[in-house]
C-alpha cells in the first residue's frame, strides 16, 4: 500500500543540489572581494620596490638603537645597498646569515641591512644574538613588506648607490652571487 508520501523503493527521489558549486562560487567571491579591499585600503601612496626603479624610503629603528632612512643613507654614505629578508622561523634564512656577515667584513664598499619581516620581534632579536652578524638588523612593519615583497624567504634587493634597485634575488645568497651582481654592475 502506497500512501503517497513516501517514495516506494523501485523510485528515485530527485538528488538534493550539491553545495561544492555554492560553495567555489561563495570562495571565489570572498578572494575577489578580499583583493579588491587591499588594493582600495593599501592606498595609492605606498611605493613598491621594482627592478630598474628607485627604490621606495623607509626609516627603521635598528636592533642596536640606531637610526637607518634610506634616504639619509643616499645623501650621507651613498654606498650600494644590500637589502636582505629573513625571519627567524626560515630555516634558509638561518643558514645564510653567516654567510652574508663574511661576505660583509670583506666588502665594506657595500652597506648590508637585514630586515626581519613577517616576524616576532624578540624572536628575531634572539637570532640575531645567537649569530651576531656583522652588518646592521632592523625588523620591517607591514608597510615596509607590502613596499619590499618577495615570492618567500630569504629575499635580497640589491640597491645602487643611487638607490636603484639593481636586482631582487628570492632565495638565499652566498658570497659569491653577490659578487657576481656587484661585478656585472661595475662593467
Amino acid at each position: 500500500m502506497s500512501s503517497g508520501k513516501w517514495p516506494q523503493p523501485d523510485e528515485r527521489p530527485d538528488p538534493l543540489p550539491r553545495a561544492s558549486g555554492l560553495l567555489t562560487g561563495v570562495f571565489i567571491a570572498v578572494v575577489v572581494v578580499g583583493l579588491l579591499m587591499t588594493l582600495v585600503f593599501r592606498g595609492q601612496d605606498v611605493a613598491v620596490a621594482v627592478e630598474g626603479r628607485p627604490a621606495p624610503d623607509f626609516s627603521v629603528t635598528l636592533f642596536d638603537g640606531s637610526q637607518f632612512s634610506l634616504s639619509d643613507h643616499l645623501s650621507g654614505d651613498g654606498r650600494p645597498i644590500v637589502l636582505n629578508l629573513w625571519a627567524s622561523w626560515c630555516a634558509p634564512c638561518r643558514a645564510e646569515i653567516p654567510e652574508i656577515s663574511r661576505w660583509a667584513v670583506d666588502n665594506t664598499d657595500v652597506y648590508v641591512l637585514g630586515m626581519a619581516v613577517e616576524d616576532v620581534e624578540a624572536d628575531a632579536r634572539d637570532l640575531a644574538d645567537e649569530l651576531e652578524p656583522s652588518y646592521d638588523l632592523g625588523i620591517g612593519d607591514s608597510e615596509f613588506r607590502s613596499s619590499y615583497p618577495s615570492i618567500g624567504l630569504p629575499a635580497t634587493y640589491i640597491l645602487d648607490e643611487n638607490g636603484k634597485v639593481i636586482e631582487l634575488i628570492n632565495g638565499t645568497v652566498t658570497g659569491e652571487s653577490l659578487d657576481s651582481v656587484f661585478a656585472a654592475t661595475a662593467g
